[in-house]
Order: structure tokens, then sequence, then C-alpha cells
């Protein structure tokens, strides 16, 4: 097999590909005696019709089935030889045609991935970043896990700031006589940030079998248009107050998060608050690392790679803006126009074109370092990371994997993320580590 390599930048290059004739011809005669012992030609018996008239009528299909098996076979073969990384499909230029006893030279274009005659990754700079936990915290936590114990019970008194309370209301237009909407039984927490510190005001201090008429403010495009003007009428009956008892700190409640005593409870909290702690101060590191990592190497990158991951950033910085595109600006009610996609498209493009650069130059360092110290990911290890998503995200199992699947097409994305992690907990650990502050 006769093979060239043109470079035509430092990550697309020319193929030449010969394949020789006896190869082809191996090929041919293979397939033409496989068609003949199994295709049922009229007026022969299986196997007996002439290779003349079996190449006449299978001619074309054996052609395409040779160029199917041993283009890509040689192509492979090229570049590994010529190590050589495709970062995308190779384009073939002109036609291919198959013919017999005679070799098939052809020519394809495709991108690389760079070459980096020095990989390093080993004594980058990095702050020690060293993590305590104080009393404070872990006392914080367990009364979060107080909190989350608590119960509501019915009183009979005036409404304190953090009561429940259950309602009905009635919404009027400002003129009080055309309902707007209406409800039964809701459920308010006045302990909580999501009630109008108006309406939380006119609550408290009324008793159950009030009735409480507000007049709302008048409210333009979510903000409050004028304190003077008055909006809504709100009429609301108080049907129960509920006051929030909590059980108390002691072993007890350690229990009920399995736990023996309040101290051992106290000691996991503690434990819990330092992995996370920990995990953060690892995650600014990596974070510096690879900054340092990106810093040090200077090489062209891939245009497929930096395109198809620039329209990628774009197209998820629109669907974020979505709510705001489709309402006109304060500058679009101005001018009378509304905001060009065109112009916007392009000024995103121009935006995320930097991070669009430093995220494929991050992807191949951390494949190179990768390949280098023969990191992989196994099997186990993306099962649990599926099972740590569906955790956090309180679904099945499957229900991650058809995530993945109906988003990427495959779980080469996951895997991917999970070696990049891998490769920075090594550059991590081969890492210079200065002192720092502790958080």
């Amino acid at each position: 097999m006769a093979t060239g390599v043109e470079d035509l930048s430092s990550t697309k290059k020319r193929i030449t590909i010969e394949i020789p004739a006896d190869i082809i011809e191996k090929e041919y005669s293979r397939s033409l005696a496989n068609i003949l012992q199994k295709a049922k030609i009229p007026g022969f018996r299986q196997g007996k019709a002439p290779l003349s008239l079996i190449e006449k009528k299978f001619g074309g299909d054996i052609r395409s089935e040779i160029l199917d098996k041993l283009v890509p076979e040689h192509y492979s073969q090229t570049m590994k030889s010529a190590t050589l990384v495709p970062v995308g499909l190779p384009s073939i230029e002109g036609t291919l045609e198959i013919k017999r006893a005679e070799p098939l030279v052809f020519s394809l274009t495709v991108e690389v991935r760079p070459e980096i005659s020095t990989l390093t990754y080993t004594g980058l700079k990095t702050d020690d970043i060293p993590v305590v936990v104080t009393d404070a915290e872990v006392e914080e936590t367990i009364k979060g896990l107080q909190e989350g114990r608590a119960v509501y019970d019915v009183v009979d008194r005036e409404i304190r700031e953090d009561d429940l309370l259950v309602l009905d209301y009635l919404k009027l237009d400002p003129s009080g006589e055309n309902e707007i909407t209406s409800a039964k039984d809701q459920v308010m927490n006045l302990g909580t940030s999501h009630v109008p510190k108006g309406i939380s005001d006119a609550l408290v201090g009324k008793k159950k079998g009030d009735v409480v008429e507000i007049t709302l403010p008048e409210v333009e495009d979510g903000e409050i248009k004028d304190e003077e003007e008055k909006g809504d009428r709100l009429k609301i009956t108080i049907k129960e107050v509920k006051e929030q008892k909590v059980p108390p700190v002691d072993d007890e409640l350690a229990k009920d998060f399995g736990h023996d005593s309040l101290d051992a409870l106290r000691d996991k909290v503690k434990e819990g608050i330092m992995r996370n702690k920990k995990e953060g101060a690892e995650g600014k590191q990596k974070a510096q690392l690879l900054e340092a990592l990106i810093g040090k190497h200077d090489f062209d990158l891939p245009e497929s790679l930096l395109e198809a991951e620039l329209e990628n950033l774009v197209l998820n910085a629109s669907h974020s803006k979505g709510e705001m595109q489709s309402a006109p600006t304060s500058a679009d009610q101005a001018t009378g126009h509304a905001a060009d996609p065109a112009a916007e498209h392009e000024r995103l493009t121009a935006e995320l074109r930097p991070k669009a650069i430093r995220n494929v130059k991050s992807s191949l360092l951390l494949e190179m370092i990768a390949e280098k110290e023969k990191v992989t990911v196994t099997e186990d290890e993306i099962k649990k990371r599926i099972a740590l998503l569906a955790r956090h995200f309180k679904a099945t199992p499957d229900a991650i994997i058809n995530l993945f699947m109906t988003r990427d097409g495959s779980l080469e994305n996951l895997s991917r993320s999970l070696r990049e992690e891998k490769v920075l907990d090594l550059v991590l650990a081969k890492a210079e580590i200065s002192k720092g502050e502790s958080v």
C-alpha cells in the first residue's frame, strides 16, 4: 500500500492512498465466488451460472462492497502509520471507481489533532486551599435538619410572622365590583420569602375567622408603577392558623437520621461539610491548573472543532435569552424596531469565540494527557456516575441514560467528561502547591 501525506496546514492534511491491484482482485474474486454459490439464476443450477453472467448482474454490488471494506480499512491504517489523529470525517476528492486488475488510487482531506512536541502538565502551580469546618457551620446545618422535621399544630391565637395559614381569597379589580380570580383552602407560609411583605404585614395580628381586605399597588411589566396608584383588591378569609413546632436537638433527632447519638450526627455533618469544602477547593485548584495548562501550550485548532463548539455555545446562549428576545427591550421600544436575529447571532459569535477557543484547547490537551498517561473510564465508573446523577435529579438510572441517548446519541460525552475529571485529578496530584488562606 503506497501512501502520501501532504500538509495543507498544521491541522489539515491531504492523504493519498494506493490500494494495490492484487488486493482488489483478491476481494473481487472472493465476492464473486460467494455470490455464485448463493445466487439463483433462472436456467442454471445454484452455483453453476457463468461467472460472466454473475459479474454482469452483481458487479455493481461487488464494487460497492469492496469500496465499503477497503477504503475505511486502508484509511485507518494510513492514519495510524502516519501517527495522525482525525477529529472529523474525511472528505474524498473526486469519485471512487473499482476496476479489476488495476490499483485504486484516491485522495482525501481530513482535519487532524494538532501535534505538540512537548506536552507540559507536571509541576504546574496552584494555590493550597486549606479547609476548616467551624462549630457554627455544623450547628447551622443541624438547625436545617431540625427544621426539616418540623410539624405544624393548629393554634387559637393571633397570627405571627412564621405561621402557616389556611385561607380562602377573592381577587377583584380596582373598582371592587368584578371578580378576577378566587381560590379556597390555600396554604400560605408567612415564614418564607415568597409572601409579599404588604400581604404579610396585613395578616400578622389577625385571627382565625377574620377577613382581611388589601388594596394592591398597580403593577406594570412586573414592577410597581406608582405606590400611590391603586391596583386590584384582595379579600382574604383566614380559616386556620398553624404554628411551627420543631423537635429538640437531641439524641432522638439524631436517630431520625440514622445515628445513635447527637454527637455521632454532629460528626457526620462535620464530615459532610468538610467533604463538600474539599471538593470546592479542589475545583478551584483544577480551574487554576487548567488555565495554566492552556497558557503553556500554543497550537492551531482544527477549524471544524472550533466552529462546532462556537455554534453550540451560540445556540445555548440564544435559547437562554429566548424570553428576553421574545419581549421587546426598552431600546426596541424607543426605536420602534425589534432586534435583528442575524445581527444578534453575529454579536454572540464574536462574544463567545474566545470561550470556544478555550474549550477546544482544553479538551484537546486533556485528551492528549489521557492518552499519554493511559487514563481510561471503566463501565463500572460510568454506572456509578449515572446512579449519582439519578439520585441528584431524583430520577431513575434509565431516565438519565435516556437523557444522554436523546441528547447525544450515546454515552460517549459522559465517558469523555469522566475521563477529563480523572486527568485533572492526575494533573492536580502532579502540581506544585503553594500555601493559601483557609476556607
